[in-house]
């Protein structure tokens, strides 16, 4: 995986290279200089990162009661210590965005090479109201931004939202964890019609049980998108 830098005009280009002479760019996981090709994250560490393996299906995997199947993809395993927590933390509190961006392009390119569906949207898991705030910003719309960037299509960043806060579920039996986000989320009235028969592709920055997203496609599918594909950066073993 090469992480490219996008071009940029003369004068963008002219006050980074000022930037980067008074603030080298790192590698947000080891701190090491960047090689000019790569962004946020250097070739070694990027070789670190453990792949999700391209059969595996969270619908089949942690889906007990499901009302529906689809397609899921997540790029690496998440495992606490390790580079891709590293990754993580920058782009959601260290207000490194431009992260979502890039690693959401290499989930659309992997979407592109897996699935033969056309896809008409991409949609975040929304965070609650107060955590938005607290946070400024919601990195899964950067990361359906990457995404929509490789597929040509739009993000729905206000398409869904979370009508509840809800705490947190690793602790929480299966049950309990479906019961906690169960009527968490609801479909923005102005979006309603436009997604109805449409193929949706539903992000997140990683998915740890699984209920939180698949109760966002439950609501989607509700509100009767045709297919929903679930993806995230990272997947909780």
């Amino acid at each position: 995986m090469h992480l490219q830098y996008k071009k940029t005009n003369p004068v963008g280009k002219f006050f980074n290279g000022i930037v980067n002479f008074v603030l080298p760019p790192v590698c947000v996981c080891c701190s090491s200089l960047l090689p000019a090709n790569s962004r946020f994250v250097c070739p070694d560490c990027i070789l670190k990162l453990k792949t999700v393996d391209k059969s595996y299906n969270i619908f089949q995997d942690r889906v007990h009661k499901v009302e529906f199947d689809g397609n899921s993809l997540s790029l690496y395993w998440f495992e606490e210590g390790t580079e891709i927590q590293h990754i993580l933390h920058a782009l959601k509190y260290t207000r490194m965005k431009s992260i979502g961006t890039v690693f959401g392009k290499k989930i659309g390119e992997e979407i592109l090479s897996r699935y033969p569906e056309k896809y008409d949207y991409t949609v975040p898991v929304p965070l609650h109201k107060s955590k938005q705030r607290e946070r400024t910003y919601n990195q899964s719309d950067y990361i359906c931004r990457g995404i929509g960037e490789a597929l040509g299509i739009k993000p729905l960043e206000k398409c869904l939202s979370r009508t509840r806060y809800t705490k947190t579920q690793t602790k929480l039996s299966i049950t309990e964890r479906e019961e906690n986000v169960r009527n968490a989320f609801l479909v923005n009235p102005k979006y309603a019609d436009l997604i109805k028969g449409k193929n949706i592709i539903l992000a997140d920055d990683v998915i740890t049980t699984g209920s939180t997203i698949l109760e966002c496609a439950r609501v989607l599918k509700k509100n009767e998108c045709n297919e929903v594909t679930v993806c995230s950066i990272a997947l909780a073993e």
